[in-house]
């Protein structure tokens, strides 16, 4: 079965071959009055038509007003309950890495029995909402391995849902509730970076694209969780718009404060969203305005035609798990590489390794790093790395950027591999050439490998999760039961608080 997604055809665009993920089902339905617009079909896309030209916080503004209209099909419910659990497990999988631990270092526990709380995913503590949307968006991003909406180039796990169940939490609110507002938020994320436009602009500005949107789109997610009206929810945008940012440079030279970018993003969207709720009054053209955020941060002198119609819960189909704890730039290398692994491959016998990757991804920064490697991320970031320890060890995980960036096997295949940039296919493909010391050749290509690996099924997020909380205590089988537990909830419409769902998964490792 190869990594390919159900439906999908190629597109030639920008000089380089891209999916285009064209889906048979519509993404949503509308009730009849949302907003006075029918949807319409564009690029495989169920979207909104807007009946005249907006500003774009407008746009986005109608669009989260008039959410609780929007229906969302059971598979696209089901995507949303995936990628938290994906979320949660990642967070609680880090709750020992320094960053991590520093940053809930900052929060204040909260008296027992106070209300309007948060929980803290790494350690159970109450807090404020504020203060558990950062500490909860530092951990999930702390392995670098949260999920992946491609055209966006984000993470989008690490901050939507700490913002959105911090407030559920305060709120009072359901698990439905929560997952219909990470729909809403993944979704402007998407929107934001659409076909990759202000996406590209923003990298070659060497800003970081996580953190840039995350702001705005955490605040999307908040508005529709504190159910704010289209004014209010245009404002919470804005707000977030004004006030987000993340440089590239701590990624390129493998420090370690991206993880506190995609924290303070989480945090920086939820504070966004409550100051709108209070009535602070966001810029009307916070994102397009002649000294908004497409001008001053993307570089750009007009807003995108990508951005004339409304966001798209549809997108969630194509939310893409990361699978390896690398790079996401690295991931179809390292599925390839596994492939090899998988086959049979002597390491130890490899005299060459060719990759082909992704153009774009061969300039993302760190991505051609080759050493040496003195910092966990620089491992992370290295396509070299990424491979190397695929083709020896048939995994990527966190801490071998720590145990393993000194083995003379993995150094070895380091400086035998060339990357090969690729302007004519796509971001899932890499194929890997290696050439063994007796002259003979072996191939692999990233589609081989199982869909699932990527775009994640229920069986395959229940099947990651069990395996990340048996390796920090839980007893063998209990994640799952929870997890089949949660997608149980979901099907039926239990509508029970998301605090009580919370409370199951942590139960799986406390006291580990």
């Amino acid at each position: 079965m190869s990594l390919q997604r159900p439906g999908a055809r190629r597109l030639v665009w920008c000089g380089c071959a891209r999916p285009a993920w064209e889906q048979a089902a519509p993404g949503f339905t509308a009730a009849a009055d949302f907003s006075g617009r029918a949807p319409i079909r564009s690029s495989g896309r169920n979207i909104f038509m807007t009946t005249a030209t907006k500003a774009a916080g407008e746009i986005l503004g109608d669009y989260l007003g008039g959410f609780h209209a929007v229906e969302l099909e059971d598979d696209i419910r089901e995507k949303a309950l995936i990628c938290l659990i994906d979320a949660l497990g990642l967070a609680l999988s880090a709750r020992t890495e320094p960053t991590t631990r520093a940053a809930l270092a900052l929060s204040s526990e909260l008296p027992v029995g106070s209300t309007r709380a948060a929980t803290a995913w790494v350690s159970g503590d109450r807090l404020s909402a504020t203060e558990a949307a950062f500490a909860n968006g530092v951990a999930t991003h702390a392995h670098f391995q949260d999920d992946t909406d491609h055209e966006s180039w984000t993470h989008p796990g690490s901050l939507v849902p700490p913002a959105i169940v911090a407030l559920a939490e305060r709120e009072g609110a359901s698990l439905e509730a929560a997952l219909r507002a990470l729909v809403a938020g993944y979704s402007v994320i998407n929107w934001l970076g659409r076909d990759e436009v202000v996406a590209r602009k923003l990298i070659a500005r060497g800003f970081r694209t996580s953190p840039t949107f995350g702001t705005i789109a955490a605040a999307a997610g908040s508005a529709v969780i504190l159910g704010l009206d289209a004014a209010k929810a245009a404002s919470a945008v804005s707000i977030a718009a004004s006030t987000t940012g993340g440089t590239l440079e701590p990624v390129r030279s493998g420090a370690d404060e991206w993880r506190v970018q995609n924290g303070r993003a989480a945090q920086g969207g939820l504070i966004a969203a409550c100051l709108a709720q209070a009535g602070v009054v966001g810029a009307p053209q916070a994102l397009d305005g002649p000294k908004g955020f497409l001008a001053a941060v993307a570089g750009m002198d007009k807003a995108p035609d990508v951005w004339s119609a409304s966001p798209d819960p549809a997108i969630m189909r194509r939310l893409q798990a990361k699978p390896y704890a690398t790079l996401g730039d690295n991931m179809a290398a390292a599925t390839a590489a596994q492939k090899l692994h998988q086959d049979g491959i002597d390491a130890s016998q490899i005299a060459d390794v060719e990759v082909t990757l992704w153009e774009p991804f061969t300039v993302y920064p760190g991505t051609n790093f080759k050493g040496p490697y003195e910092r966990m991320v620089q491992t992370q970031a290295s396509t070299a790395f990424a491979v190397g320890a695929m083709l020896s060890r048939g995994d990527i995980t966190y801490e071998m950027g720590n145990t393993l960036r000194q083995d003379p096997l993995i150094l070895d295949l380091v400086g035998k591999t060339t990357v090969v940039p690729d302007a004519v296919n796509g971001a899932l493909d890499s194929l890997i050439t290696v050439t063994m010391k007796d002259g003979s050749k072996r191939q692999a290509h990233s589609r081989e490998m199982p869909d699932e690996l990527v775009f994640q099924n229920r069986a395959r997020s229940l099947s990651v999760f069990e395996r990340r909380m048996a390796a920090i205590g839980a007893t063998p089988g209990a994640a799952t039961a929870v997890g089949e537990k949660l997608f149980g909830e979901l099907e039926t419409g239990a509508g029970r608080p998301v605090s009580g769902a919370l409370q199951d998964v942590f139960a799986l490792v406390r006291g580990k």
